[in-house]
Parts: C-alpha cells; structure tokens; sequence
C-alpha cells in the first residue's frame, strides 16, 4: 500500500470512529452540481467478496438509501436535459459492464427505494470479461489449474495485481486469447462463481428496457481499453453496441463509457466525429469539452458515512 492509501485508511478510520462516537455527518456544499457514480456488479450477502467492484446487496441497499435521502437522485434523462435540483448535490449513478445480477439483485433495490439508474453494457452475452474471470481464478487457486501461473509467466509478472495492469493495454488479440484461456476454468469452479461474472442476455436487455427506472447505454463491444485500438477499432466497438442497444429500444447507443476509464485525446476527439454526445471518463480530470463527463466508482470497503462524504467532496482524498 503507497503512503497515501496508508493515510487515506487512517483518515476514513478516524471518520468512522467519529461517526460512532454520534457526532451528526455534515455534507454541504456543491448545490446544483452534479455527482456521477459507477457500480460494477452486486451479490448475495452470503457471497465471499472476490474484488473491489461488487457490494453486497445489503449494503448496496444502504449505501443507495442514504444518497436518496441526503442528495437528489437523477436519471440519465434528467442529466441529459439538464433538469438539476438547485439546492442539492445531483447524483447520476450508473452500472458498468452488464452483469446479469443488476437484473436480478439490483433492480428490485432500485424499484423498491423509486431509484433511477443508468447501465452501461458490452456486446458480450455468453464470453465473461477477461477480469472477472481472472478474479475467480485468483480467488480459487487450487481449482483453477495452471492458468494463473501461464499467464503471470507469458506476461513477465510476478502478481496478478501486475497481471491485471498489464493485460487490457495488450494488443485486441492478445485480450482475446487471454479472454478465451481463461474461459477453459473448471465448470464447476464457474458455476459456483456465477454471479461475479454473468452477463447480460439479449433476453434480460429487453426485460431491463422495459423498466421506467433505467437507461442502458453503450460500454464498448469487448470491453477493451481504448487507447489500444486504431479508429476502425474503435468504431467496431461503438457500432457492435449500438445495433443492440437499437434493437431492443434504447435510444442510449451514442451515450459512452470508457472501459477502465482508459482514454486519451485522440480517443476523445474520434468518439466524438463517431458522433457519440456523451462520454464517461474516470481519474483524468478531464472536462473541457461539453460532452465529457468524469465518474467516480464506488469502494464497498469504505464505510456508509464516508462515502457520503467521498461523494459530496467528489473525490477521495
């Protein structure tokens, strides 16, 4: 852990214990802006956590309970038009990737809390996304077999924290080969895992389309990074998406969000002329153009109360 995560820890440590201690949680400030937030994927509380980008629907519950009571909660409809509450701080949150469990265990969370939220998903349906599988075999070694160790010796890594860096600025084939090795894991490791990898069918895309309380919108084909790809590369990955977000009523096909965040100049300035209005950046600080949008993701190991305060502030330091 760098000096300033060691801080960090110390100072959401010492909020929290401020927090038991009942002094009331202040978030004022930053009226009439706007606060974008990212989830990833939601399990049963009985799941055993195997990385950073799911939350417990429990807490999950809690967490989204709590911005709808202290913030104004808006739909992509509304950011779109610019329909802000004044006197709060608006929160936009979105879901990237497309797991089938913002199906089955987020949206009865946001249909219960009248909740809208803004999905972004990838033209994948029955290939999971290279990280997650990479994080069950990471989490189940001895039933993964030799992958994990392959991989670490074909990257020249020594962790799969190293692994996980080094993968999605590899060459489209390379992701893809990867992405196919790491579909080979036991069938039984899998189907005990499958809800941190799931996707969404075409068939739960439309069930999603049907709901008033949420927009689904355009995560890129194969969930590469972006700054890999040339401008044919990258209008494949826009396009793929598109046609299925058309086809099945979503009107969110040109609303973009960058696979790990991972953008650039050029990458920005090509989406653009691809005519995409909105696109989603995270960690640049980038937004000097009116279509450019920073988001920031949620950390389910950070408590309740301080990631209020982490929203309010937009930032985590």
């Amino acid at each position: 852990m760098t000096v300033r995560g060691i801080r960090l820890r110390l100072k959401w440590t010492l909020l929290s214990v401020v927090d038991l201690l009942g002094f009331p949680l202040k978030l004022k400030g930053r009226e009439g802006e706007v606060q974008i937030i990212c989830f990833h994927g939601i399990c049963a509380d009985t799941d055993a956590f195997i990385n950073g980008r799911f939350y417990h629907v429990s807490a999950f519950r809690n967490l989204l309970s709590e911005i709808q009571q202290h913030f104004h909660i808006i739909s992509l409809d509304d950011f779109s038009a610019n329909r802000l509450n004044p006197d709060k701080l608006n929160v936009l949150i979105t879901f990237d990737d497309g797991y089938r469990n913002n199906l089955t265990l987020a949206l009865p969370v946001i249909e219960e809390l009248r909740i809208p939220i803004t999905v972004f998903v990838t033209g994948r349906t029955d290939f999971p996304l290279w990280a997650d599988l990479l994080d069950v075999a990471a989490a189940h070694p001895a039933e993964s077999g030799t992958v994990l160790n392959e991989l670490r010796a074909y990257a020249q890594v020594k962790t799969v924290r190293e692994l996980k860096a080094w993968i999605p600025l590899q060459p489209q084939e390379v992701v893809m080969e990867i992405n196919r090795k790491l579909n080979e894991l036991p069938h039984t490791l899998l189907d005990k895992t499958r809800v941190f990898w799931e996707l969404l069918s075409n068939d739960d895309l439309l069930v999603l389309q049907t709901k008033s309380l949420v927009s689904l919108a355009n995560h890129g084909a194969n969930h590469l990074s972006f700054v890999t790809l040339s401008d044919v590369g990258m209008a494949k990955e826009i396009e793929e998406v598109q046609i299925r977000l058309t086809n099945i009523g979503s009107n969110y096909g040109s609303v973009f969000a960058y696979p790990y965040g991972q953008h650039t100049p050029a990458t920005i300035a090509q989406l653009a002329e691809l005519g995409i209005t909105q696109q989603y950046l995270a960690g640049s600080g980038i937004t000097d153009k009116p279509y450019l949008f920073q988001r920031m993701t949620v950390n389910p190991f950070i408590s309740v109360k301080n990631m209020l305060r982490i929203i309010q502030k937009g930032r985590f330091y």
